[in-house]
């Protein structure tokens, strides 16, 4: 069975900032994907990383993957209240080719929520 973790799973936070959200799960996966919910709005898809090694960023957001280590790590560089949300993970494993829907094992975690001080 896939588990998935996130850590912290809640972080207060001060303007200017540097955070580390961690997301270790226990099986081998194809993607990895960082989502944010804004209070009040649905959910936004931030990152998806598709192979080892693999970093993506935007703005002052940025997620690496090692599938060695089965961790993805997103990264928040000089934290403002707009950062301020529910982050979650998630993993996808491998689908067989005969497949109906594209994400059949999605696991949404967390979620963690980033709040200003």
């Amino acid at each position: 069975e896939l588990k998935v973790e996130q850590n912290p799973l809640f972080l207060s936070t001060q303007e200017g900032k540097n955070y580390i959200i961690y997301c270790n799960y226990s099986a081998t996966s194809d993607r990895l994907y960082w989502y944010r919910q804004n209070p009040g709005k649905s959910l936004e898809s931030l990152f998806v990383l598709l192979s080892n090694g693999a970093v993506k960023q935007e703005g002052r957001l940025m997620a690496s993957l090692d599938t060695k280590a089965r961790l993805s790590t997103l990264y928040i560089t000089a934290a403002l209240q707009d950062l301020s949300a529910i982050y979650f993970c998630a993993v996808d494993t491998q689908c067989s080719p005969n497949a109906t829907s594209l994400y059949p094992n999605l696991q949404l975690v967390g979620p963690l929520l980033l709040q200003e001080l």
